[in-house]
């Protein structure tokens, strides 16, 4: 990669976005300082945004000063340099992902939640218990891709408790998330024969998504009413006997009204985020989520449903996905890699591009 700095544009949401690299004085680490001897120094190798990114990019292009940057990105890879005196289960030389786990870091005092919101800063400073080791069987550009993903499906799958052939319903299936979530649901389909139902709103990407390992790919018309086709809505009711026994929905300001009336009694529906994440900043309209508080909790009331809220993992849901992935267990679906002055292309196939499927990853290695 050129050592010069440079400063290309784009615009995300209709918001111009300056975007490249600039080159800063080297980061130093005294390893046997006292306030670091629970830190590692490591040098990022690629790095990857989510949907969370989006927002930090437009608040960052729609407030900051001209002359200002910031670094971005929540997901990375990267390879340790230099341990701390009290680090003994990471040394120079172990490649490493960000630990976010949440709601507890497992260390008083130390932030929960995702390590960084400036990932793509090359070499970086942070407390061991926030990094997990991976295999050498994972290459960088999965690795870049892996953390929030594989902990967030991990650990909204173990909060459903699914049982042997239930019906599991994914929304908005291109996602990220709802890729890892229908991935790792493929264990549960061999073992528990449940059947795996998603939805999108995509339909080129129907094709690719059924061959995850899906039971049925729903398209939905998310600006129409009904949704889905009457006929379609029959027979998947008949298809499952009545309804869904588990719901994994990434954007519940969209769906969740949807979803109450195919919820089996009893059923579990799941979320870890929304889509209105920037709206405020781009002027654009909210999403109407369609139902009140009174109707959600009252339905939920009369049909004992669970209405289950998730941010990100343990630590343990994080180990068990690296674990499945190194078993060949989990695939990790990766659109495309960017190196060099391609900043702005990369940031351009993230969030403009609607043929994207999977993550896209920056690579600072030639």
């Amino acid at each position: 990669m050129s050592a010069d700095s440079f400063v290309d544009h784009l615009e995300i949401e209709g918001i111009k976005v300056n975007c490249g690299i600039i080159h800063t004085k080297d980061i130093t680490f005294a390893s046997k300082d006292p306030a670091l001897s629970n830190h590692v120094l490591f040098q990022v190798k690629a790095f990857s945004c989510n949907y969370r990114d989006k927002r930090l990019i437009l608040n960052t292009a729609t407030s900051s000063s001209a002359n200002r940057f910031n670094a971005i990105g929540s997901e990375f890879v990267g390879v340790i340099l230099s341990v701390g005196s009290n680090v003994t289960d990471l040394k120079p030389g172990d490649r490493v992902i960000g630990n976010n786990c949440y709601p507890d870091s497992g260390v008083l005092g130390l932030p929960p939640g995702v390590p960084t919101n400036h990932a793509s800063k090359e070499f970086r400073i942070l407390h061991q218990a926030k990094l997990m080791k991976i295999p050498s069987i994972m290459p960088d550009h999965v690795a870049a891709s892996f953390s929030i993903g594989g902990q967030t499906s991990y650990s909204m799958i173990r909060k459903l408790q699914i049982q042997p052939e239930q019906n599991i319903l994914v929304t908005a299936a291109k996602s990220n998330t709802s890729l890892f979530v229908l991935h790792a649901l493929q264990k549960y389909r061999h073992k528990m024969g449940i059947r795996v139902y998603a939805l999108t709103s995509s339909g080129k990407l129907v094709d690719k998504i059924q061959s995850i390992g899906v039971d049925r790919v729903v398209q939905i018309r998310p600006n129409s009413e009904p949704w889905i086709d009457p006929e379609t809505a029959k027979s998947i009711l008949e298809e499952t006997k009545g309804g869904f026994h588990g719901i994994i929905d990434p954007f519940f300001d969209l769906h969740i009204a949807k979803m109450l009336p195919v919820m089996k009694p009893e059923a579990k529906y799941i979320t870890c985020g929304l889509y209105d994440q920037f709206t405020d900043l781009t002027g654009t309209q909210s999403p109407n989520i369609g139902l009140s508080p009174q109707h959600l909790l009252y339905t939920a009331m009369i049909y004992n449903l669970s209405i289950i809220g998730n941010c990100i993992g343990l630590t343990s849901d994080l180990a068990q996905a690296v674990e499945d992935y190194a078993q060949g267990n989990l695939p990790v679906v990766v659109d495309s890699v960017y190196k060099g002055r391609d900043v702005a292309p990369f940031f351009d196939r993230m969030y403009n591009s609607p043929d994207r499927f999977g993550k896209v990853v920056y690579s600072y290695e030639n």
